[in-house]
Order: C-alpha cells, then sequence, then structure tokens
C-alpha cells in the first residue's frame, strides 16, 4: 500500500489556493481594492514566512549545537573507558593469593573470617 498522505496534503493546498483565486476574482471589489487587500496579504505572508524561517534556523542550529554535545560526550565516554582499562593492567591488579596476611585490614590472618573462629 502506497503512503499517500502526501498527496492528500497537496491537494488540500491547491484546493484552498484555487478556492482563494477564484473568490477573489468574484468578489464584489473594484480592481484598487483587490490589489491593496493583496499587498497586504502577501506583506503579512511574507513576515509570517521569514518569522518561520528564522525559527527554522534556530531550530537548526540548536540540533547542531546537540550534536557537538553528543559528539563531546563519545570523547568523554572513550577517555573514561580508555582510563579503566588502564587500571586493569596487571600493575593495578589485586593479588588474589592465599597469604598469611591478606587480611583486608593488614593485621593477621584470614582465619578469623570463617565460621568456628573464636577470638
Amino acid at each position: 500500500m502506497q503512503d499517500t498522505k502526501g498527496k492528500v496534503i497537496l491537494s488540500l493546498l491547491v484546493g484552498a489556493t484555487a478556492g482563494v483565486v477564484a473568490g477573489l476574482l468574484l468578489a464584489p471589489e473594484t480592481g484598487d481594492d483587490t490589489r491593496s487587500n493583496l499587498k497586504k496579504s502577501a506583506a503579512k505572508w511574507t513576515d509570517d514566512l521569514s518569522k518561520l524561517l528564522k525559527q527554522g534556523q534556530a531550530r537548526l542550529s540548536a540540533l547542531r549545537s546537540e550534536d557537538s554535545v553528543s559528539e563531546q560526550l563519545h570523547t568523554d565516554r572513550s577517555a573514561a573507558d580508555s582510563l579503566l582499562n588502564s587500571l586493569s593492567d596487571s600493575a593495578y591488579e589485586v593479588s588474589t593469593s592465599n597469604d598469611a596476611d591478606s587480611d583486608y585490614d593488614g593485621v593477621g590472618g584470614d582465619s578469623r573470617h570463617y565460621p568456628g573462629y573464636k577470638a
């Protein structure tokens, strides 16, 4: 099934334009009045379109700044990942051997942490 939303919108715009043109041509006003009204309408539409253009440019610049923020976050994440990877090197690894003094506070052995230990 084809997407016909664009065709429907275009048809509505063409129909509205045709209605406006027919209304202007069949209006009971004089040519001078009609032309002055057209000039006013054109000026209003120009102002509205320029406002829309400025809003679009503002949104586009906001999206571009969000992209730069996203790039900065990606760079920061890469730096954090490399830092974490460097911390996992062998120079920083914690020894897991069964030393006599492998207690967490550095005093005595691990035997006091087992069930049945009595001080």
